[in-house]
Order: structure tokens, then C-alpha cells, then sequence
């Protein structure tokens, strides 16, 4: 099933880049142009795979920049081609009702190069606009609530999907941890999805040390993500371990009148129960769930949970993808109130494939105002 799935994801890559290809011939002179236009196309549509193939024998600067360009050209097609295809049907429809300026027609050469450079300007506008989106991180307090007593409530930041590796990097992680401590957290919760895939960018740029220059008096408490599963798993939780205070199907208690909860990601299948992981847990304290993957969110409102934070989805990262991600989960991104559970979703700091955000955010996540009795 699995492969299928992937096979088809493959196929429609591949013909979403021949159609691109044939449509741009189509529009441009014989020649030069048309020789430059395929090469570029070839280029763009295998570069990304070709990072993924060669990563371990290549430098790893140049697979960086080949999964940057890659992950670019991959959300490129999702605006290109509806474009293009909206053209094709409004030419289609022209030919049965007329309705197309003349002028478009008697001067073919003319037009195809007019809508070739249009329909480039403005998915370079997008991807642009994405760019600086992405660049431009935000901090969120939600209307999170809490009746029970804490003493002294300490200021919490939650941070998610930080995908350190290949298209995360050292520079983009500095400025992840200078937006966190600017915060002055006295505990940091990391909802998982630390490491992108592959362990090696990490080792070979210290990002390690730079993690452990977060600053958090009450500690930084880490849960696995599906990533963590995806490359070397025992380096990744080795490196969470040592980095972070790593809660696996765990409790940790920063203060005497909070909890926190993690539970490892839902890819471990052998992952315990959240009814196994709470035994022995006083409910008359606040009780916070990180939990990587907003899936049977009825579980924490069951067991008592006052806070459960969770990441992955990236808010689907850019448009349409998230209108879709809306769909797949119960929320993909934000507050929900179940029973006496409150959630938030976040979008997360950093993101896959691409430096992009469409429609969405990055954003860090501040709790300093989540009880009425302090």
C-alpha cells in the first residue's frame, strides 16, 4: 500500500513536470530558448531526488542547496500548474465560444512569450512572498486557562518541528534559539520533530551545541516526532538525551504543581497507553501533554489532561496543502477546547523541502498568563 502511494505521488511529480515542459516548448522560439527551458526543467525536477539519493557522498553544502532549490521547484508546481492549466481551459473554451481578444491569436509568438513570463513573475511573487513569511517567525500567546492553583506559574515556550538537517541549518537554528530565549522561558517544551532525517548535518555543524545554548531555568523537556524514526533513531534519541530532558512515555514534575507529560510518537506502535503513562499522577495539578502528532485527541480529554501541545502538521505549510491537512486531522492548527482539555496545535518553527510559508506561519508558542490564581 505503502509503495503504491508512493508510486503514485512519483507519477504525478513526473507528469506535472512533463506537462510544465510541453506547455512552456509550446510558448517558446525554436532554439536557444527552447534548448535552455529543457535543460532547466530536467534540472529542477531531479534535483531534489537526487539530494535525497546522494546525500552521504556529497559535500554537505551542496546537498543543502540542492533539497533548498529541490523543495523551491516542488512547491513551485503546486501554483504552476493550476495556472497553466487555466489557461489551457480558457484557450479550449475559446475555440468552441469566442471571448479571447483577437489579438492573442493573430500574434502567437507574442502571446506565448507574454503568458510564459506571466505565469513565471507570479509564482516567483509567491515563492518570494513565502520566503520572507517564513523568515518572519511569530509569537503566540493562546487564551490557555487554568483554574488550578500554581504558585509562582512559570513562563512556558513551546517550539515544534524545528526539521534540523539539510534545508534547516546552522544559521536558521541560531535564529531559532535567539527568538526562544528572547521570550525569558523558565521552561521550554519541545513537541518533536527536532531532527529533520538525517543525523549528519547536525553532528558535522554542531547544532547540538548550539541547542543547548536554549536558556530555561526549570529545564527543556523534548518528545520524538515521526522524523527522529526516519534516520538513524538511536543516534537522534542519543542527541535528545543528552541535549534535552527526553520524555519517551515519561512524567516530569519542574515544579510542584505541574506535570508534564510525553508521550513518544505514534510511529513507535509499541508506544505505552496515556492511561499506563499517568498512573500515579495528582490531577488536582496542572497537567500538560506533549504529544507529537494531533491524532485521537479524546485520549488526553479522558484522562484528565488540563494542556496538550502537539505539532506535524505545519499547518500544512502552504496553500492548498493546508486547506487539505484541515481536513485530514480534527484540527490541524490552534486552540480546541474538549471537556476540560484545552489544545493548541502549532504550526510550528521550521518546515520541509522548502524555505516557505504560503497562507501559514512559523511561530513559537508563550504561556504567561495561563492561571487565574497567581
Amino acid at each position: 500500500m505503502r509503495w503504491m502511494f508512493f508510486i503514485s505521488i512519483i507519477a504525478a511529480y513526473l507528469g506535472a513536470n512533463i506537462y510544465l515542459l510541453l506547455r512552456g516548448l509550446h510558448s517558446l522560439p525554436h532554439g536557444i530558448p527552447r534548448t535552455v527551458f529543457s535543460i532547466a526543467i530536467c534540472f529542477f525536477a531531479l534535483i531534489f531526488f537526487a539530494g535525497m539519493f546522494l546525500e552521504n557522498g556529497l559535500p554537505i553544502s551542496i546537498v543543502s542547496a540542492m533539497q533548498h532549490i529541490g523543495g523551491t521547484w516542488l512547491c513551485s508546481l503546486i501554483y504552476s500548474v493550476p495556472i497553466v492549466l487555466i489557461i489551457d481551459a480558457a484557450c479550449l473554451i475559446n475555440r468552441f465560444i469566442p471571448f479571447l481578444p483577437r489579438i492573442l491569436a493573430a500574434n502567437p509568438q507574442t502571446t506565448g512569450l507574454c503568458v510564459f513570463f506571466s505565469v513565471a513573475g507570479t509564482v516567483a511573487i509567491i515563492l518570494v512572498a513565502g520566503i520572507i513569511k517564513f523568515n518572519n517567525p511569530s509569537i503566540v500567546k493562546p487564551e490557555l486557562k487554568s483554574h488550578k492553583h500554581i504558585s509562582n506559574a512559570p513562563k512556558i515556550v513551546v517550539a515544534s518541528d524545528l526539521h534540523l538537517g539539510y534545508t534547516i541549518g546552522s544559521s536558521k537554528l541560531n535564529d531559532f534559539v535567539s527568538l526562544i530565549n528572547s521570550q525569558n522561558p523558565d521552561i521550554v517544551l519541545l513537541c518533536g520533530d527536532i531532527f529533520d532525517r538525517s543525523i549528519r548535518p547536525v553532528e558535522s555543524k554542531n547544532m547540538l551545541a548550539k541547542l543547548k545554548e536554549i536558556h530555561a531555568p526549570l529545564g527543556i523537556y523534548a518528545v520524538p516526532g515521526n522524523h527522529e524514526y526516519y534516520g538513524n533513531k538511536e543516534k537522534a534519541f542519543r542527541y535528545l538525551s543528552e541535549t534535552f530532558i527526553l520524555l519517551k512515555d515519561s512524567v516530569a514534575q519542574p515544579t510542584e504543581d505541574i506535570y508534564i507529560v510525553g508521550r513518544d510518537d505514534r510511529t513507535n506502535r509499541d508506544r505505552k497507553p496515556l492511561k499506563e503513562i499517568m498512573q500515579g499522577i495528582d490531577h488536582n495539578r496542572l497537567i500538560i501533554l506533549l504529544d507529537h502528532q494531533p491524532q485521537h485527541l479524546e485520549e488526553a480529554m479522558n484522562e484528565g489532561v488540563d494542556f496538550q501541545f502537539s505539532g506535524h502538521t505545519h499547518d500544512g505549510q502552504i496553500w492548498p496543502i493546508s486547506s487539505i491537512a484541515a481536513k485530514l486531522y480534527e484540527k490541524s492548527y490552534g486552540y480546541l477546547q474538549k471537556g476540560n482539555t484545552q489544545y493548541y496545535i502549532t504550526s510550528g518553527l521550521g518546515l520541509w523541502g522548502a524555505w516557505l510559508r504560503i497562507g501559514t506561519r512559523s511561530e513559537i508558542v508563550v504561556l504567561d498568563n495561563y492561571t487565574n490564581t497567581h
